[in-house]
Order: structure tokens, then sequence, then C-alpha cells
């Protein structure tokens, strides 16, 4: 009787074996891919990328078939500053050096990221929104002179934002926001701004000090006509009688006060010339 040797190379040996080093391998390659918050993913098949991108959460790829590239589509910053060694120097209208810090807040189109990496590839940061930026403040600071550079900084910077919004949208990129941190003008152009604004603000002064006594000439002329008007209704009313009354009223009260002794007062020919005060009166 002939003993039968099992080989792992039989015909259903073989078969068992092949499936369990496919499984290892599909398992090997990560087949599962997993799609992070904030990011969408950008399969290719056979090197061809699908148009549809895939949305956070778990995907399945085939490994050697399939390759998923990561794409983040939260807000990111592009800054171009001396700190970065990458700020933005122009001429300006009026041939001198204008220099610019700034800083660039975009984020991908999500529904875009195929496309995107498709036409740019994934330095699309360096191809796009840096050429970009600095084709769009060179030409706005080229438009300007220099010394109105600082007094227009709003304008300049909502002119930018706009060349930059309709290039970057073109492009599948959707731009946030373009803050303009620093200008720096050469220091002639800083003394002229300074010189101007210090004579701006001392012809401000003077306008206000001549407002300021113009109003005083209308008050002090509103109140001499007052007083005129009042003296002249006053003397209107003063008649000999009422001022007789009067005098006599003082001169009683000042014979009451305990700090008189003897009132001397002005006579005529219908007046005592002295009034005696009564001795409690005396000191």
């Amino acid at each position: 009787m002939k003993t039968q040797i099992y080989s792992p190379f039989s015909k259903m040996g073989f078969g068992v074996l092949l499936v369990v080093v496919l499984l290892l391998f599909f398992f090997l390659a990560s087949p599962l891919v997993i799609i992070p918050s904030g990011f969408v993913g950008v399969k290719r098949t056979l090197g061809k990328i699908e148009p549809e991108p895939l949305l956070e959460g778990l995907h399945l790829r085939m490994p050697l078939l399939q390759t998923v590239e990561r794409v983040e589509v939260r807000t990111r910053a592009v800054e171009f500053t001396r700190e970065k060694e990458a700020p933005i120097s122009s001429l300006s209208r009026d041939g001198l050096p204008v220099s610019m810090d700034l800083g660039v807040l975009y984020r991908v189109d999500a529904k875009k990221a195929p496309a995107l990496i498709k036409e740019y590839g994934a330095n699309y940061e360096d191809k796009l929104i840096k050429q970009i930026v600095r084709s769009a403040v060179r030409d706005a600071i080229s438009e300007m002179e220099s010394s109105l550079v600082y007094q227009e900084r709003q304008k300049l910077q909502q002119r930018i934002k706009t060349e930059v919004h309709e290039q970057l949208r073109k492009r599948y990129l959707i731009l946030e926001d373009v803050l303009i941190r620093d200008i720096r003008l050469p220091e002639s152009v800083v003394r002229a701004i300074e010189e101007k604004r210090r004579a701006y603000e001392e012809a401000q002064r003077m306008q206000f000090l001549l407002e300021k006594e113009k109003l005083e000439a209308e008050r002090k002329k509103v109140e001499a006509q007052g007083i005129s008007e009042a003296n002249r209704i006053i003397a209107g009313s003063l008649t000999r009688e009422y001022l007789m009354w009067k005098f006599i009223e003082n001169i009683q009260e000042y014979a009451k006060s305990q700090n008189n002794a003897i009132i001397l007062i002005p006579y005529d020919t219908k007046m005592m010339p002295i009034l005696n005060i009564p001795q409690g009166g005396q000191r």
C-alpha cells in the first residue's frame, strides 16, 4: 500500500494558497482610505483623475490601480512679509519704490478640487496664488502716486482684493480676504506726507480759532444789544417819584443796620439833610 503525501502545490492547495496571498496583499496595500474633516480626496485610476471628489469619510480603492490624494479645503493663509522674506515691491506712477507686506486668505472649492489638481498639480499655491497676488499688487501700485498710497490704503486694498478674487475664481479657488499689513515708502516721501499732515492740522486749528472768535464776537454783539435794550426800557420807566421812593427805601434799610451810627445824605429844599439814628444803633 502506497502512502499519499499532501503537497501544498496540489491543485486544491495551490488555490487556497493563492487566495491567502491575494487577501494578504489586498489588506497590506491599504485598500481603505479615510478622508478627514477639512479635506476632500482626489482619486486617480491608472493615472487618470476622476472628476468627482471623495468627501470626508471612509472610501474603498483598488490597490496598485487607484491612488487617492488628500486636498485641504479649509481656509489657508499665504503671507507676503519681510518675516517670510517675501514682501512685494513695485514702482509707483511717479517712479518711486513702494514695498508692501500683506496676507491672503483663501480656500479650495471642494467640488472643483479634482479639476484644480488636474490642471495645476499639487503645488498650485506657488503656481497660482503667489503669482496672481504679486501681479495684482504691482499693477495697483504702478497706477498710484507714491504720496497717495498711505491716504488711499483702503482703496488700494479693495482693488487688489477685487483683482485677485476674479483671477482665483477662474482657477477653482475662493478668495476670502486680502489684508495689507504694512506699506513702506522712501524716506523723502514719508517726510513730505508728514509735513503735509502737520500743515493740514495747523490749518484746521486756525479755522477752529477763527470760528470760535467769530462766535464770541456774535455773542458779545447780542449781549450788548440786550443790555442796550434793557437800559432803554429802564430809562423810560424811571420817574422822579420812583427814584425818590427808592432812595427813601434804601435810607431806611441803612438806618436799621447795626453797623451804622450816622448816615449823611444829599438833600435839596424838599429833604432833611440828616436823619437821627436811635441810640441803640450806636457802638
